[in-house]
């Protein structure tokens, strides 16, 4: 049997300490993965506009992007960019290249002709042209911006199509803008006889669900990536103003090369547009 228990006799002080509290129990749940597809399909739907630049491109910057932050962790930690974001930078590039690939796979099921495949790719390059170029001619005029915005939203070659009708009427708009930019007169009458070629593809395209859902998710995942590659870059620049050698790699690139096409041929357009000055009498 067990021992008996004793009561003793003699009143013991009851303890004021406070019993310790319980720590509180860490969630299992793991945090949520911003590149996911339910982390993106969950954005806003400005993110399902195309992309400015190749997504070959974006992804190959991205990549670039991540591997510099890494090599000056150090210094960007102390302005709040963590090795947390550079990681998930990194992810972001990672999810970009597949989804494109997936983008790629599901267009490539849909049934259009050879020669409707190439005048779609010539389209979606002019598209992205066109938009580039009124994103730097009329930088400065707000509501072109909010009309190039507008203009951007959606995916898809039944939105392309749109896109170059809605950018041709732009230009005619803006035609004294033009001038900054690498577009040409020729871009514009493209634009319009493209749009006219395509309309029996953009049917065809349009009526694939997989396709569409491909492109979505490719898009958002860009305008993700692009927000935090944008905050990395800027963050960057700032961290090493004192290193201009340094801060210059936290840059995009593609979108720089852009702007000296631009700014390359406004100088070309402003000299040819000034009189010669003959000699004096």
């Amino acid at each position: 049997m067990p021992p008996r228990r004793t009561t003793n006799s003699r009143s013991e002080p009851t303890s004021t300490k406070k019993a310790p509290a319980s720590k509180a129990k860490r969630s299992s749940t793991p945090p949520a993965d911003p590149t996911s597809d339910e982390a993106l399909l969950a954005l806003d739907s400005t993110y399902a506009a195309s992309p400015d630049m190749p997504a070959s491109i974006a992804e190959r910057e991205l990549t670039s992007l991540a591997r510099l932050a890494r090599a000056q962790q150090a210094r960007l930690s102390r302005i709040g960019i963590t090795a947390d974001r550079v990681d998930v930078l990194a992810r972001f590039a990672r999810r970009l290249g597949a989804l494109e690939k997936a983008w790629q796979r599901a267009r490539g099921a849909v049934k259009l002709t050879s020669a409707q495949r190439k005048l779609r790719g010539e389209a979606e390059a002019l598209d992205a042209k066109l938009l580039a170029g009124g994103r730097w001619g009329c930088r400065k005029d707000p509501a072109a911006q909010a009309e190039l915005s507008r203009i951007a939203e959606g995916s898809g070659l039944v939105d392309t199509i749109q896109d170059l009708r809605d950018l041709v009427a732009f230009w005619s708009e803006h035609e004294a803008d033009l001038g900054v930019t690498d577009i040409t007169r020729k871009d514009l009458q493209r634009a319009t006889a493209l749009a006219d070629a395509l309309e029996d593809a953009a049917a065809n395209e349009a009526s694939d669900a997989s396709a569409a859902y491909a492109l979505e998710l490719r898009n958002r995942c860009f305008w993700a990536a692009d927000e935090l590659a944008k905050d990395v870059r800027e963050g960057g620049r700032y961290a090493f103003r004192d290193q201009p050698k340094i801060a210059a790699k936290f840059v995009s690139r593609h979108r720089m090369s852009i702007k000296r096409r631009s700014r390359k041929k406004a100088t070309v357009t402003e000299s040819a547009a000034a009189p010669e000055l003959g000699p004096e009498e």
